[in-house]
C-alpha cells in the first residue's frame, strides 16, 4: 500500500534506486495513482526547469531499471501531464537555435517593430501535482 507521507515516498524512492520491489495495491487505479506520485517526486527532484525532456528520460530509465512499471505506463503518465508552452527551457533553446534567436529579437527594446506575429513553436513540459 502506498501512502503519501514524506517518509513513505522517500522510502519508495530509495527502493527504486536500490531496485527493490515495493508493495502496491492490486487495482489499476491505485497503481496509476502511485506511479503518478512517484514520477512527480522524481521529476521535481531533478533539473526539470532547465531540462524537461532529459529529466523525463532520467526518470523513465530509473523506473525501467527498477522494473516494477512498464514503459507504456510511464509514458502514459507523462503524456497525461504534458503541456505545450512558449516559456522555453534552456534545453529547448539549445536544440532550437532559431527559436533562441527569435526570442532575442522579440525581447529587444522595440518588440513591436518585429514583422508580424507568426505562430511560435511550442515546447512540451510536464506539470505534475506536488506531493510531499
Amino acid at each position: 500500500m502506498l501512502n503519501t507521507s514524506q517518509y513513505d515516498l522517500n522510502e519508495i524512492i530509495e527502493k527504486i534506486k536500490d531496485k527493490s520491489p515495493f508493495e502496491l495495491k492490486d487495482n489499476e487505479r491505485s497503481r496509476t495513482w502511485s506511479l503518478r506520485v512517484i514520477i512527480s517526486k522524481l521529476y521535481y527532484s531533478l533539473d526539470y526547469k532547465n531540462e524537461p525532456q532529459a529529466t523525463r528520460q532520467k526518470v523513465t530509465q530509473l523506473l525501467l531499471y527498477h522494473g516494477q512499471f512498464s514503459k507504456e505506463e510511464i509514458d502514459k503518465t507523462f503524456q497525461a501531464s504534458a503541456k505545450e508552452t512558449t516559456e522555453y527551457s534552456m534545453e529547448f533553446l539549445r536544440q532550437h537555435p532559431e527559436v533562441a534567436q527569435a526570442e532575442a529579437l522579440n525581447s529587444k527594446e522595440f518588440p513591436e517593430e518585429v514583422e508580424g506575429e507568426e505562430e511560435r513553436i511550442k515546447e512540451i513540459k510536464y506539470i505534475f501535482p506536488r506531493y510531499c
